[in-house]
């Protein structure tokens, strides 16, 4: 497993356990309400749960792009580390835009299973 795909590993797990609220799937019934949605509702539910994670992802590669431009912004401040830093929030801001990607289209696959159900 890469350094980046370790970092995508550990953003979903904690997205998830932060993830508690009423409107979204419990980080423990996550994958069983993805395995067991029959329902209309239940696949909206999905949906949001997904679009919620995406949201979230996109926050925080926005919190990384900010980040990159300070790093940018004053280059000698960060001595040698720079390239590292700036490799490092570059993989970042790729990694996070694909899960939220992904996370998206799980979502839209979500509502379409939700338009073809019938309750």
């Amino acid at each position: 497993m890469t350094l980046n795909q370790k970092t995508l590993l550990m953003i979903a797990v904690s997205l998830l356990t932060a993830c508690s609220g009423d409107a979204l799937i419990k980080p423990q019934s996550w994958a069983q309400a993805v395995q067991t949605a029959e329902s209309r509702d239940a696949h909206l539910r999905l949906a949001n749960h997904y679009e919620e994670i995406a949201g979230t992802l996109e926050a925080d590669a926005q919190e990384e792009r900010e980040m990159l431009d300070q790093y940018l912004a004053k280059p000698w401040k960060y001595g040698k580390r720079i390239q590292d830093l700036k490799s490092q929030a570059e993989a970042m801001i790729r990694d996070l835009g694909k899960a939220a990607a992904e996370s998206r289209h799980l979502a839209d696959y979500h509502r379409q299973m939700a338009a073809e159900e019938r309750d």
